[in-house]
């Protein structure tokens, strides 16, 4: 496991596999969140939120077999997919992430699932308990809502900078938070 300072990994997280980990800065990991690399690697770029009992990884085991976790590239070569979570992404208690990709600034409600190999775009938002299917591709400012509706977005185009900040105040508050309650 590789991680970049101020990262806050709680002590009752689960690391599970033998893949690579990365953590990039300022990334807060809540309680009891499980982040698995038995079948892919696991990339967490800076100022993300993983929320209590989160799933981060691939957790079926026979999903590389059929091409999500290991490819083949040109002549002949193996490539392993990465499951990849870009910067300033929130992602609630409950939630399933096993895409190959959340875009930057994502927001992925209580209880979501995304499924293996799905492409999340930048800025989305999945709302509570919806279901992204597995190889599924959700363009930039999607918001999938009630039972798996979607529309984009075009309210908070040029509002990114302000959704950023947020997420960086956040983590802020989280850091301030624990270091408190460890200080009684």
């Amino acid at each position: 496991m590789s991680t970049k300072p101020p990262t806050t990994l709680h002590p009752l997280t689960t690391l599970t596999g033998t893949h690579p980990l990365t953590l990039g800065p300022s990334t807060y990991i809540h309680l009891r969140a499980h982040l698995i690399t038995t079948h892919t690697p696991v990339t967490i770029q800076g100022y993300c939120i993983i929320g209590e009992k989160s799933v981060i990884g691939l957790q079926d085991p026979s999903a590389a077999d059929r091409g999500s976790a290991v490819k083949e590239g040109k002549e002949g070569e193996v490539v392993v997919v990465v499951v990849e979570l870009e910067s300033h992404i929130s992602i609630a208690p409950n939630a399933v992430i096993e895409a190959s990709r959340i875009g930057t600034g994502t927001e992925v409600c209580v209880g979501a699932h995304i499924g293996q190999g799905a492409v999340v775009g930048k800025y989305c938002k999945i709302g509570p308990l919806c279901t992204v299917a597995a190889y599924e591709i959700i363009p930039d400012y999607t918001v999938l809502y009630g039972y798996n509706e979607r529309r984009i977005d075009r309210s908070s185009r040029g509002m990114e900078g302000f959704r950023r900040k947020a997420v960086e105040q956040q983590v802020e508050v989280l850091k301030r938070a624990e270091g408190a309650a460890r200080r009684k």
